[in-house]
């Protein structure tokens, strides 16, 4: 029977191979976070967790395994879309970085929420916590066997700083010294707080006391880079397997056609604790032809979604949180959504019992606010410390008719009906059942126009940053990259090269800039604020914290999911 489900998978794999050539299958990827889980070999039992977000692009076709040896302990899993890049300076999708998690080894490495050394032993810091200097290892080697040293490290992070590289992940380096006013062209990369002492000692200063820094660290922003392949492939760095080094558990061997192969790097300083011979990750676009293939054997892991995972396998799945705050994303350059009123009522028209229910079969969480309750507080969790109800669960229409009428006497517009607003979204069917719920309702409840513009995963993410006025609306989120609702707020900080809603609020950047001063309760008090700040000046529209359903083989032990920096850990997992 076995064999019978695996010949069935792989002829449906092949169908969409031959149906998609030549046009762009539906994928998405967005950003989502998590309290951890870690399996053991079992069977996949209902079981709830906790959610966290970016974004990723579109696959062209679905890939089928490939055979590898019958004695080999291959991880095999799947994204429904493709890997975007290899090169840790262009990441902004949290696929790509999970599988950068695995084949780069940072300073020190986050695992599920406690930071562990890794390329760096140990590290001090100064009394004013702003000077961290780090120990590395002397040991450690890429897999082309020449020395990982600090000054790899150092080029890494200065080549996000870079404005030359154009990483849309270089707000990030608001932590460092002169990070931004690096990426901005104020100030030369050498002015950057990031220097390498001697070969194997790097000293970081900090623009100001961040308590959670050291949870940065595994994100693949602070990872090393080799100078000498970036002049050597330019543009192309990163592009393909051979256009790289890796200093990780496991070295890409395979890029490209909805496929990637990664085996064990046998120059890894912990090599001998690796258990996994390799990875394979297929791009499936369709959920449905992914779990044929985990059925039929062919996947040890796969993402279930709600339609399945409320239906097919009901009680069968088991879940976590992701940490993907998903919203409505306003520009606020367009003239209406500039207006504060104007953007309340789209937020009090929004029924979002009703939209999970009808996207996803009430199985994920409806947000009433921005930044996950599940991250860390003062003590503990922010949402239990700091509790927040923004908008209703249900559409308040009598309120949102108030702030529309409210906006149409400041804006002067005859009939709400004359305005149209284009709205962008990924061209997978669930973001396109997610679009047209939101949609409706905004023309139901205030009598507005929604145009929905559909497109590949890769466009919509280009479109994220600051002053792109290719959208009115545009549907995507957010998963944090260390435990802090600094990680949600800093998108929105005036200058940030990341905020694609154009806001700017000198009470919400007062809030930001004081808590880079503060500790404590005193620091979340200021970011507590800020995120009330955002929420009454309806800046965006919050939807839904994402649960991922998954089923999982039971011959796969030790791996662990998660919501910070990367949503799975399969370095030191196991295959029977």
């Amino acid at each position: 029977m076995k064999k019978m489900k695996r010949l069935i998978a792989l002829a449906i794999a092949a169908l969409i191979v031959l149906g998609s050539a030549g046009c762009s299958v539906p994928g998405q990827n967005e950003p989502t976070q998590s309290g951890g889980t870690t399996t053991q070999t079992q069977t996949p039992t209902s079981n709830t967790g906790t959610t966290g977000g970016t974004a990723g692009n579109t696959a062209g076709n679905t890939a089928q395994p490939a055979n590898q040896g019958a004695a080999d302990k291959i991880f095999r899993y799947s994204y429904s879309v493709d890997i975007a890049t290899l090169d840790p300076g262009k990441i902004n999708a949290m696929a790509d970085a999970t599988v950068a998690y695995h084949y780069l080894d940072p300073l020190y490495r986050n695992i599920q929420g406690v930071y562990e050394p890794a390329t760096a032993e140990s590290y001090d810091v100064s009394d004013d916590g702003v000077t961290y200097t780090f120990h590395l290892r002397k040991d450690t080697k890429w897999s082309d066997g020449q020395s990982v040293t600090a000054h790899d490290f150092e080029y890494g992070i200065k080549r996000i700083c870079d404005p030359d590289a154009a990483s849309p992940m270089s707000y990030l380096m608001d932590v460092v010294k002169n990070g931004t006013a690096a990426a901005s062209g104020k100030v030369s990369l050498d002015e950057v707080g990031v220097k390498a002492l001697d070969d194997y000692t790097l000293q970081i200063t900090l623009q100001y006391p961040s308590d959670y820094f050291l949870g940065m660290l595994s994100m693949s922003v602070f990872e090393p880079v080799r100078k000498d392949l970036v002049e050597k492939y330019g543009a192309e760095f990163g592009s393909a397997a051979d256009k790289m080094a890796y200093n990780g558990p496991f070295k890409v061997t395979q890029y490209g056609e909805g496929r990637l192969v990664m085996e064990k790097n046998e120059n890894y300083y912990d090599a001998d604790k690796i258990k996994l011979d390799g990875v394979e990750i297929l791009t499936v676009a369709d959920g449905s032809t992914a779990a044929s293939l985990y059925e039929a054997g062919d996947l040890d892991y796969v993402e279930v979604n709600s339609d399945l995972a409320s239906s097919q396998y009901a009680g069968m799945t088991s879940s976590y949180y992701s940490g993907a705050d998903d919203y409505a994303a306003l520009n606020h350059n367009n003239k209406y959504l500039a207006n504060k009123n104007f953007r309340l009522a789209m937020n009090y028209a929004i029924d979002r019992e009703e939209y999970i229910l009808l996207s996803h079969n009430g199985l994920y969480k409806a947000n009433q606010r921005y930044v996950l309750p599940q991250v860390h507080g003062a003590v503990g969790d922010y949402g239990d410390e700091y509790p927040l109800e923004a908008f209703p669960l249900k559409a308040d229409v009598a309120k949102a008719q108030e702030y529309l009428a409210a906006a149409q006497a400041e804006l002067g517009f005859a009939n709400p009906s004359d305005i149209t607003l284009k709205l962008v979204v990924t061209d997978s069917e669930v973001a396109k059942r997610e679009s047209e719920i939101v949609a409706n309702m905004w023309q139901n409840n205030l009598g507005i126009k929604i145009d929905i513009n559909l497109v590949p995963g890769a466009t919509r993410n280009a479109m994220l940053v600051a002053n792109n006025n290719d959208f009115d609306i545009i549907m995507t989120g957010w998963v944090p990259d260390y435990s802090d609702p600094y990680s949600y707020l800093e998108l929105w900080y005036g200058p940030s090269s990341y905020n694609y809603l154009n806001y700017h609020s000198d009470t919400y950047d007062g809030y930001l800039e004081a808590s880079r001063t503060q500790t404590g309760k005193a620091r979340m008090d200021s970011l507590f604020g800020a995120e009330k700040t955002l929420l009454e000046d309806g800046a965006l529209v919050p939807l839904q914290l994402r649960e991922v359903h998954y089923l999982v083989s039971n011959s796969v032990s030790n791996l662990q999911l998660y919501f910070m920096g990367y949503n799975m850990n399969y370095v030191y997992a196991d295959k029977n």
